[in-house]
């Protein structure tokens, strides 16, 4: 008995800790505080195991398929080239602001599992400024998207802007070095 009380009263010290953490105030939210030791590894291992689960039953489709990049490719520059960036364009004012940083798809999309880029895209991911992307577009459109990013690590700078000349959806590369001295800001 002297167990299961000791246990019982353990549980609910660390319950008790556990609120006052919440309610202190302690942990800093701030976007400019890099997560570190035990955080940051809960907080990957998280979104690292419920992506591995949530994506393992997706059936991937043909992502060779030339009118699906060329419509992923529409749907990255309009929505995605912001924070992921593109073939020669690496870091905007919005990907360099965001805690966690977006992955530079340009460099590490060859790594990402087809099923897991899709289920990302259509899901997003919470808190960390990546929506879900499957409250406006079709899993057709995100297959689009998830075709375009896959071809990403192969493609050159005048690849991607040739793609964007011929979809009609040229980005404009005034972004690629444009920073605000202190105390601008867009309206």
């Amino acid at each position: 008995m002297k167990i299961i009380l000791s246990v019982v009263l353990t549980l609910l010290s660390l319950f008790v800790m556990f609120l006052i953490f919440i309610y202190s105030g302690w942990y800093n939210v701030s976007a400019n505080e890099q997560e570190n030791g035990i955080m940051k590894w809960v907080l990957n291992t998280i979104k690292d195991k419920s992506i591995d689960y949530h994506s393992k039953e997706i059936t991937v489709p043909d992502l060779n398929d030339l009118s699906m990049l060329k419509e992923g490719f529409e749907h990255y520059n309009e929505m995605c080239v912001g924070c992921h960036g593109s073939p020669g364009l690496e870091e905007t004012e919005v990907s360099v602001g965001l805690n966690p940083t977006a992955p530079y798809l340009v460099k590490v999309a060859y790594e990402i599992d087809p099923k897991e880029l899709f289920w990302i895209t259509k899901n997003g991911i919470k808190m960390t400024g990546m929506p879900a992307w499957g409250r406006t577009h079709s899993d057709e459109k995100i297959w689009a998207i998830v075709a375009f990013v896959k071809k990403l690590p192969s493609m050159t700078a005048e690849e991607y802007q040739k793609m964007g000349t011929e979809t009609g959806e040229v980005k404009k590369e005034e972004n690629k070095n444009h920073s605000h001295s202190e105390g601008q800001h867009h309206h």
